[in-house]
């Protein structure tokens, strides 16, 4: 299994459109599973975070890479990605985010195919979580957060590459949290990610 893996802590959608010219293309979002930490099987068009319980969006994106082993086309035979850039744009609220971007090391061999290859990513920066905490409103209202990502790196012949760009929305509340002395954790039934995409959470 070609499980190609980075944790972005910069601290999209299922049928996201791409373009075919990119030597690296990102398909479709895959949370990770709360009750196994791992990978889930099933796309998401969309996230949802309590922003009392956690203040980060983790989630994975499956790969695809349309270079061959013998390429003759100079592009080189595999993706060496040395960025991850991060934008953002807010609906029902109003603010402005800057752009963020993480150096990483992370390789994609010529031929990677979405049902084995992907990585995992925490969506939600450090500069924006700062904007974040200052205008996500308390239930029943929320926001929309709109996270735009790509990778950038280069080829085996070093030519400069990237991925296409894939934009995932993150529906972003506070909601029910534990008392100032506590700390939200994962629900009897769950092991990590308390808060995001409707986990359940304890306090402690």
């Amino acid at each position: 299994m070609k499980r190609l893996l980075f944790i972005a802590t910069l601290a999209a959608s299922a049928s996201a459109c791409v373009n075919g010219n990119n030597p690296v293309q990102l398909l479709d979002a895959r949370p990770v599973d709360s009750k196994t930490c791992e990978r889930s099987e099933k796309a998401i068009l969309r996230g949802s975070l309590n922003y009392n319980v956690n203040t980060h969006y983790i989630t994975t994106f499956s790969v695809f890479s349309p270079l061959t082993e013998n390429t003759t086309s100079g592009s080189g035979t595999g993706f060496y990605g040395e960025e991850v850039d991060l934008s953002y744009t807010a609906k029902k609220v109003t603010t402005t985010f800057t752009d963020e971007s993480l150096p990483i090391l992370y390789v994609v061999p010529a031929g990677a195919q979405p049902g084995d290859s992907f990585f995992t990513v925490d969506l939600i920066g450090d500069e924006a979580r700062k904007k974040l905490e200052a205008v996500v409103p308390s239930e029943p209202d929320s926001m929309t957060l709109l996270v735009t990502i790509k990778l950038k790196g280069k080829l085996a012949s070093g030519k400069a590459a990237e991925t296409n760009e894939v934009t995932f929305p993150i529906e972003i509340t506070r909601g029910a949290s534990c008392p100032p002395n506590q700390t939200p954790m994962p629900g009897a039934e769950d092991k990590c990610f308390p808060g995001q995409d409707g986990v359940a959470f304890s306090c402690g």
